[in-house]
Order: C-alpha cells, then sequence, then structure tokens
C-alpha cells in the first residue's frame, strides 16, 4: 500500500498494478467516464484493458 503522506508519482497505483507501464510511473491519470463509471486508469483510456 502506499503511504498517504508520501504517495509515489504519477498513478498511485502502479506499484501494484499488474496494467501498470512506464507513463503510470510519471503521469497521473485523468478522470474519465465510461459506461456510467468514473475510472482513473491509463490502461483503460488506452484501451489495454
Amino acid at each position: 500500500m502506499p503511504n498517504p503522506l508520501n504517495p509515489p508519482a504519477g498513478c498511485t497505483f502502479h506499484p501494484r498494478c499488474p496494467h501498470a507501464n512506464a507513463r503510470c510511473k510519471t503521469e497521473r491519470p485523468a478522470m474519465l467516464r465510461l459506461h456510467g463509471i468514473e475510472v482513473a486508469c491509463h490502461a483503460v483510456e488506452e484501451g489495454r484493458i
């Protein structure tokens, strides 16, 4: 679990996400609305999952 007082750069979940790539380590994903669900994930945005 990331430290809430010192979260990692980029996406907070990249250290434990099986879909993370280099972009996730440096760039925080924007919130997207897909089919009525809000998600902030580069993999979803890129169509990888």
